[in-house]
């Protein structure tokens, strides 16, 4: 008889699942995490479909262009969606609520508009696919989907801050499977490139707008411009701090394929791409955690440690079989792809997966920097291995082909790792402190209000009892 088959067993487990799923950090962690998987199988079937009913031509310009939009949408995102997970759990009263999600919306879709705008004027003179974006529809698509693309963002936000993740998981759903429906419509199709792009566009400003009426109807959301600017400004050292932390992290996901390209042949890229988008997946555990530490550490900051300890518990194990599999497991996996890549793509694929060790530990750190608003530290660390391996890789691939790229990630992983240890035992007793003294500092000003508070009663009610006398 196994321990689950006895009643003691069942209670017990029942009791843990149950503890479980009231842990925010652990349903926003999972529900994150069942977003990146529902909507990476759907993108599948997506450009599947896509590539059946449009010409190969078309799918590389789209798919350039999808890749041009979320870029653009980096630059221009100046941080909101992560100002938001650090400001919004504070704000308790409607209107401050309102203004706090209102002020990251507006800007960072203005900022975004003005990327797209500027990304469109430098597309459009180089490259083989510049006589798209001289196309008025192209361009309009093409900036929709930007601004879009960094209002989801922010609205994402919202719903992790507010511990109701799982908005997020349906928006993303709906915005998957109708783009998989729209996308095959005659209307679209005949456009070519700019039919699936515009179809990728419509349907997630229609998302995004969707997401805003939910918000207003179920969660009282009110937008207004009033005290906007005051916002924007009260918030510009999140918005500053988190737009560089950022794009420092994300910056190499753009830059290596660009750089392998270039040091490599084609042939070579092919199998280093196949292996790098696999390998990317080893990230979704990691990430989906160190956003969940982030926004729940910024309503319990004083928790935020033991939060990110119990995180990386969490995603040890599933890193763990994802490597055992790969090293196991990869040829077969890469084989379907062809015989070459199996044999080009192995050695990446098995350093990408152990890379995800040490890359877990940054992502979560990360997130408690980010919650005691250590920024400079964050974005030390993030340039630092960005940097880094930007200069590694372009070395490493002379030396040892495109497995380079996956020594350049491990070894620059692994030391931002260190860095972050590093930092943990030289600034723990501060990052422990800083919650307790600014929960003191609250109570001496509570309890001065109320010391105040009381003289002001007393002071009326001698005013009265002077004004009976008389």
């Amino acid at each position: 008889m196994t321990l689950l088959r006895t009643p003691f067993g069942r209670e017990r487990l029942g009791s843990w699942l149950h503890g479980r799923t009231r842990d925010p950090l652990v349903m926003n962690s999972l529900y994150l995490t069942a977003t990146t998987v529902v909507t990476s199988l759907l993108g599948y079937v997506f450009w599947t479909v896509a590539a059946r009913m449009y010409p190969a031509s078309a799918i590389g310009e789209a798919g350039a262009g999808v890749s041009a939009m979320g870029f653009a949408s980096l630059l221009g995102a100046l941080g909101g969606s992560m100002a938001v997970l650090a400001e919004l759990p504070g704000k308790r009263r409607p209107r401050e609520w309102s203004t706090t999600i209102t002020a990251p919306l507006v800007f960072t879709s203005a900022t975004s508009a003005v990327t797209a705008v500027a990304t469109v004027a430098v597309l459009s003179r180089i490259g083989h696919s510049a006589f798209l974006y001289r196309d008025g529809w192209w361009v309009a698509a093409f900036v929709v989907g930007v601004v879009a693309t960094t209002a989801s963002q922010v609205l994402e936000s919202v719903w992790l801050a507010e511990r109701q993740a799982v908005w997020f998981l349906g928006a993303s759903t709906v915005f998957a499977v109708v783009k998989l429906v729209v996308v095959v419509l005659p209307v679209f199709a005949v456009l070519g490139a700019t039919g699936i792009l515009s179809a990728w566009s419509c349907v997630l400003a229609a998302t995004t707008a969707g997401c805003l009426l939910v918000l207003v109807r179920r969660f009282g959301y009110r937008p207004s411009l009033a005290g906007l600017r005051g916002q924007i400004r009260s918030m510009r050292q999140s918005l500053v701090g988190n737009y560089v932390i950022s794009v420092g992290d994300q910056v190499t996901l753009y830059a290596v394929p660009v750089i392998v390209a270039l040091k490599v042949s084609p042939e070579a890229a092919g199998w280093f791409y196949v292996a790098w988008k696999i390998g990317g997946f080893y990230a979704v555990f990691a990430s989906a955690v160190g956003t969940s530490t982030f926004a729940e550490g910024s309503h319990r900051p004083d928790r935020v440690l033991s939060l990110a300890w119990s995180g990386m518990k969490m995603i040890l194990p599933f890193i763990a079989l994802g490597a055992a599999a790969t090293i196991f497991a990869g040829r077969l996996v890469l084989r379907v792809f062809g015989a070459q890549y199996s044999a080009h793509s192995y050695a990446l694929l098995v350093l990408l997966s152990l890379g995800a060790f040490p890359d877990a530990v940054v992502t979560i750190y990360r997130g408690v920097l980010r919650v005691h608003k250590r920024y400079r530290t964050a974005a030390a660390i993030c340039w630092g291995i960005s940097v880094s391996r930007l200069a590694f890789t372009a070395l490493a691939l002379g030396w040892w082909g495109i497995a380079g790229a996956g020594w350049a990630w491990l070894a620059t992983q692994t030391a931002g790792a260190l860095w972050c240890a590093l930092d943990l035992a030289v600034h723990r007793g501060a990052v422990q402190a800083a919650p307790i003294q600014a929960t003191a500092l609250k109570s001496n000003a509570l309890q001065g209000a109320a010391v105040q508070a009381t003289a002001v009663r007393a002071t009326a009610d001698v005013v009265t009892v002077l004004k009976e006398d008389s």
